[in-house]
């Protein structure tokens, strides 16, 4: 497997150019090339006196190695041919200036502005949030309660609230299913009774207000599509329809087997994660289940700690989908039939600047990490995990 995004784009391009003779490198690559199409952009930069003094010496802080990519940049980009992503990847750009406030620094300040935000968060108690039409969805254990959205971002509406825990770098294991496998479910159960053409369940997660979150309290925002998956996973569901329509396989299964061919991705039971190549963020997840819940649910929970405890990411945004078959008893019933999660860094929670410009709103999405850098912090927490990982997973099953 390539270890940097750098040797992704060697091999990439001695295939095109013919020069790969391995039977089982050119299957990964057929592959790859039936969804997505691959530019690979390779061209100097002329580089004067003053500019090389201000790049060399003060963006780049005297790394030759750097300035050396500076001057010779390779650009992987990658267009999916079904959704119409295109992710346009460039490491280098990490280093464009920008404000300081990383690290130690910046974990701090974070930790102070949840600590700051404890007093007067209506979160922090139930009884100060909307409470939905048929109720509230209560357990006790780790405070979790079900409420409306006060301004609601459609018809229906709705939140898990871990009452509990008011820093989310807090949650355990079994909260965080929980939220999933037993608030989440019933709440598009109970709201699915009561309105049947409401099918198609979706969950969005924004960690900091950085990141969209109107309150620090950890929230997950509820949504149930009217005979659709509302929105871009709706478009992800087309594009699978689409794709298998051709005889070509699953949409989502070629997914797992083209990124765990590139070192890119993992399997682990009946689920499995990759680092996309048409990513929308920087260090982005895409956690693919197929009949379990609580696979899916346990490496969506490593996900967080990788950000914690390796990535240093302390503002993301989640998008999420499960099948429908998960919140009626009805199987015959046609409905949704994605069970995923993607989640992506909204950078420096502390920066002045934007993580998103006209480029990610309108055109294409900018990639300025390394993808494998990216997989294998996520490989480090697994395998720190992995000895409790079916006592975690099963917790409070």
């Amino acid at each position: 497997h390539p270890s940097h995004v750098e040797d992704l784009m060697d091999l990439l391009n001695t295939t095109e150019m013919g020069k790969e003779k391995s039977e089982c490198l050119k299957m990964t690559t057929n592959r790859l090339y039936s969804i997505y199409q691959i530019d690979l952009s390779v061209d100097d930069v002329k580089v004067g006196a003053a500019m090389k003094q201000l790049v060399g010496e003060k963006w780049l802080k005297g790394n030759r190695q750097l300035y050396q990519k500076f001057q010779h940049p390779r650009i992987l980009i990658v267009t999916n041919k079904y959704t119409s992503e295109t992710a346009a990847v460039n490491p280098l750009r990490s280093q464009r200036p920008k404000p300081p406030a990383e690290g130690a620094v910046q974990l701090t300040k974070i930790k102070q502005a949840i600590e700051e935000s404890k007093e007067g968060c209506n979160f922090c108690n139930r009884s100060l949030t909307l409470e939905d039409t048929f109720g509230r969805i209560v357990r006790e254990k780790g405070g979790l309660y079900t409420a409306e959205n006060a301004f609601r971002l459609f018809d229906y509406a709705g939140m898990v609230i871990p009452g509990a825990v008011h820093n989310w770098m807090d949650l355990d294991y079994e909260t965080f299913q929980k939220m999933f496998t037993y608030s989440a479910v019933l709440w598009f159960g109970n709201l699915h009774e009561r309105h049947p053409d409401r099918t198609h369940p979706v969950l969005l997660w924004d960690i900091m207000g950085k990141a969209g979150a109107s309150q620090i309290h950890p929230h997950m925002q509820l949504i149930l599509g009217r005979g659709r998956y509302p929105g871009k996973m709706g478009g992800l569901a087309a594009a699978r329809t689409r794709y298998n329509a051709q005889g070509n396989g699953d949409y989502f299964q070629e997914l797992i087997d083209i990124h765990v061919s590139l070192g890119l991705g993992l399997r682990y039971r009946s689920a499995a994660l990759i680092v996309p190549l048409d990513a929308t963020k920087d260090h982005e997840f895409m956690v693919i289940g197929t009949t379990d819940l609580l696979d899916w649910t346990w490496l969506m929970w490593l996900v967080h700690r990788t950000y914690i405890e390796e990535l240093g990411v302390y503002c993301f945004s989640q998008g999420m989908a499960i099948p429908s078959r998960d919140i009626y008893e009805d199987r015959m019933r046609a409905g949704g039939q994605m069970m995923i999660g993607r989640t992506g860094s909204r950078g420096n929670c502390l920066a002045a600047y934007n993580d998103v410009s006209s480029l990610e709103l309108y055109t294409i999405n900018s990639i300025a990490t390394d993808y494998y850098q990216t997989i294998g912090a996520y490989r480090r927490v697994f395998e720190r995990y992995k000895n409790s990982h079916l006592s975690l997973r099963d917790i409070g099953k």
